[in-house]
């Protein structure tokens, strides 16, 4: 377990095929907090790629595309339920939104929108569930093939009183 008030990082990627997929994986939190024994886990910095599989260095998207992706952290599953996710859910921890649109001629446009990042937070997010899961959804009109979503968590180790944790706990489930 993390010593109290020292920062470390939690990595996790996601693969995701385009056009009208979505996709989950949960990352576990057991290793880095305990509730019984006062401690919790905060999450401080929350980065995130996109990237084409076989090419990451090209992004998630081909010549003549369209890409519209969405992604949200949780502290419960919502596998089948992205499309109805939003910030007022207790389980969500961070939320964004990925849209690009190359022409044939290679014309661009980029677009990324943080709906909710702990970084947005004086504190960070304070999470004491035993898992996160990391679920990622593509419209239809999404082309380009198979996808990596990665994340980096920068996070420390807090202490709370035990009736604090088990609170914190309940409200960030469903």
């Amino acid at each position: 377990m993390a010593k109290a008030g020292s920062t470390f990082f939690i990595r996790s990627r996601l693969t995701m095929a385009a056009a009208g997929t979505e996709n989950e994986i949960e990352i576990p939190l057991g290793a880095f907090l305990n509730p019984l024994a006062d401690q919790a886990l905060t999450i401080h910095n929350i980065e995130v790629q996109i990237a084409d599989t076989n090419e990451p260095e090209k992004g998630p998207y081909k010549s003549d595309s369209v890409f519209n992706f969405g992604w949200n952290l949780c502290t419960a599953s919502q596998l089948g339920n992205f499309d109805t996710l939003y910030l007022d859910d207790n389980s969500v921890v961070a939320s964004g939104r990925y849209s690009v649109f190359l022409d044939a001629d290679d014309a661009y446009f980029e677009s990324t929108t943080r709906d909710m990042m702990p970084q947005s937070w004086s504190a960070g997010y304070t999470v004491a569930s035993e898992s996160l899961y990391l679920i990622g959804h593509a419209d239809d009109t999404s082309t380009g093939g198979t996808y990596e979503v990665s994340i980096v968590m920068e996070c420390s180790s807090i202490k709370l009183g035990k009736l604090e944790a088990i609170n914190l706990a309940l409200s960030q489930t469903q």
